[in-house]
């Protein structure tokens, strides 16, 4: 009988010994963190600095599950292979800056790894800032970030990597200097250029500012094939010259042609108009139109 007590009591002693290491066990997995998260950038939706550096802001967004969120109180941003963050484009490389909503910098906890505080919060959004973007040679740019999440109860297996393209487009634009500042408008803008007694030669220049972030092609079209002529009696004409940037350009026919052999990071060029004398012309109005249109590439 004694026997047959000890032997009970040993059983029951494991059986609560078992029940006590399985209760531990449930408890440490219901505090581990898990869910879904994933980076969004936004270059469709970026914005562009008229003045200033001239840079591009593109939109971005980092979502987690709410029950990862609760773990996590920082995210971590920065290049996979250290280093500034860099878009690689086809001909060039540059760097860019992770900014948040107010765009501000981030805080860099050591060289190359931003700080973007999450606070528990499901989203958190922030900027992709890359300065002087208007001025990139076009063309595709392909950026890669690599995000880990930081929490007491997080380890480095939350992390991943995003890449995102960014597509530089080719742009000319051009002004007419001491206007107020104002640029050209694609379509509808004209100007009117007085030459004065034909009878004379006159020459008239319209200073003209470019700037393009690729080569630039302008093309020229005269409604009266570089001849000036009389409102009344469109048998009478005076044949005029352009020269654009001390080119001479024969308007007998449409011409096109590049206007430099490398991007116009912002020039002066001359537009100018020059009749030759005609003492014998008939008294009148004469004029013509000439259309100028530039293309980026």
């Amino acid at each position: 009988m004694k026997i047959l007590k000890s032997l009970t009591k040993t059983i029951i002693g494991s059986t609560i010994a078992l029940m006590v290491s399985f209760h531990a066990l449930a408890q440490a997995e219901n505090n581990e963190c898990s869910g879904n998260w994933h980076i969004n950038v936004n270059t469709t939706s970026s914005v562009e600095e008229q003045k200033g550096q001239k840079g591009v802001w593109i939109p971005a967004t980092i979502s987690l599950d709410r029950e990862l969120a609760k773990c996590a109180d920082k995210i971590l941003l920065k290049q996979p292979e250290g280093g500034k963050p860099t878009l690689n484009g086809p001909i060039s490389s540059h760097h860019y800056q992770f900014k948040n909503t107010a765009r501000q910098d981030l805080k860099i906890r050591k060289k190359g790894v931003y700080v973007l505080n999450l606070s528990g919060q499901p989203s958190v959004d922030f900027w992709i800032y890359a300065p002087s973007a208007r001025r990139f040679s076009p063309g595709d740019y392909r950026g890669i970030i690599e995000a880990r999440l930081n929490g007491t109860k997080i380890d480095k297996s939350f992390t991943q990597t995003h890449a995102f393209n960014f597509q530089v487009k080719p742009y000319v634009r051009a002004k007419l200097i001491n206007t107020h500042d104002d640029w050209l408008k694609p379509t509808g803008t004209s100007v009117r250029v007085h030459l004065g007694d034909l009878t004379e030669r006159n020459r008239r220049e319209i200073p003209v500012y470019m700037e393009s972030n690729g080569f630039v092609s302008i093309a020229f079209s005269s409604q009266n094939k570089g001849q000036l002529v009389n409102t009344t009696n469109r048998r009478n004409q005076v044949p005029y010259q352009l020269h654009f940037a001390d080119q001479s350009v024969n308007l007998t026919d449409d011409v096109t042609f590049d206007a430099g052999n490398r991007p116009f990071r912002g020039k002066k060029v001359t537009i100018a108009f020059e009749n030759t004398a005609s003492p014998y012309a008939r008294a009148g109005q004469y004029e013509d139109v000439v259309t100028i249109n530039m293309f980026a590439r």
